[in-house]
C-alpha cells in the first residue's frame, strides 16, 4: 500500500514537468519560416517564405511566397535544346496545431518564367528556334505535415502536392518536403 501511495504522489509530482515541453509558446511577433523545398510545386527546388497572418500563434491563416526551378540542357552531334522554368508559387494555407507539430493544407497559383532554344539540323541547314514569357500555368493544392519550433530552429514539412496545369489537368502523384529554420 505504501509503495502505491508513493508511485501515485511520485506521478503526481513529475507530471508537470513531463509536460511543460507541450505548452503552447507565447509571444508577440508573427511566426515565420524559411525553408527549401524539393518536389512540390518548385517542379525540381526551390526557396520559400512562409507566415502566419495573426500575431502571436503558430496555427492559423497564413501565406507562402517562393522562388525556383530547373534549367537543362541536352545536345547531340546534330542538335542542342535548352530549357530553362522559374518558377514563383504563391499560396494561402492554413496550419492546424497550437504546438510543434501541426497539420498544414493550402492553394495557390503558380507563375513560371520559361525561356526554350534548339538550334537543329545539319552543317549548312540551321534552323534556330527561341521562346520566352512569363504566365501563370496553373495552380496546385497542399497537404500534409509541418514540425516547427517554438522559438527558433530547424523546421520540417512533408505534404502532398497535386498540380493542376494549363493543358495537362490534374497531376495527383506530386510530393514535396521542406527543411529549413523557423523564427519568431
Amino acid at each position: 500500500m505504501k509503495k502505491s501511495v508513493l508511485i501515485i504522489a511520485l506521478f503526481l509530482a513529475l507530471q508537470p514537468l513531463a509536460f511543460a515541453q507541450d505548452k503552447i509558446p507565447q509571444f508577440d511577433t508573427r511566426h515565420k519560416n524559411v525553408y527549401a523545398e524539393f518536389l512540390g510545386s518548385h517542379i525540381l527546388a526551390g526557396v520559400n517564405y512562409d507566415m502566419r497572418l495573426k500575431k502571436g500563434v503558430m496555427d492559423g491563416i497564413g501565406f507562402r511566397a517562393g522562388v525556383g526551378g530547373i534549367s537543362t540542357t541536352t545536345s547531340d552531334i546534330d542538335s542542342e535544346v535548352s530549357l530553362g522554368i522559374v518558377t514563383f508559387p504563391l499560396e494561402i494555407n492554413h496550419l492546424v496545431g497550437k504546438k510543434r507539430s501541426s497539420f498544414v493544407t493550402g492553394a495557390g497559383l503558380l507563375p513560371v518564367y520559361a525561356s526554350f532554344s534548339s538550334e537543329a539540323g545539319t552543317l549548312d541547314d540551321y534552323e534556330y528556334i527561341t521562346g520566352e514569357g512569363f504566365a501563370v500555368v496553373g495552380g496546385f493544392l497542399s497537404m500534409g505535415y509541418r514540425y516547427q519550433p517554438k522559438k527558433s530552429g530547424v523546421m520540417f514539412q512533408f505534404h502532398w502536392n497535386p498540380l493542376i496545369l494549363r493543358g495537362t489537368g490534374f497531376t495527383a502523384g506530386w510530393f514535396g518536403l521542406g527543411i529549413g529554420v523557423g523564427f519568431k
